[in-house]
């Protein structure tokens, strides 16, 4: 994730498919730190996962609305 959003910064925008993609794997993740019961998973990537999204705004295709969504989820 943090990968690409860098990637996107640098060269600029893609396609959606690239951001489809994206949003994915940030889901997946998301749904990882919401079934770690411990709550270790989210202490470790809480700043990480939230500054995420925070780079995304003005990134097209819906891409930073969605992860922003997906964010809100994390339990």
């Amino acid at each position: 994730m943090e990968n690409g959003v860098n990637f996107t910064l640098s060269y600029g925008d893609i396609d959606e498919r690239f951001y489809y993609s994206m949003a994915s794997m940030y889901a997946d993740i998301i749904d990882q730190v919401n079934e770690d019961e411990t709550a270790e998973l989210f202490d470790e990537f809480e700043e990480r996962l939230e500054a995420v999204v925070s780079k995304t705004e003005g990134i097209g295709w819906g891409f930073h609305e969605n992860l922003a969504e997906l964010h809100a989820q994390i339990r």
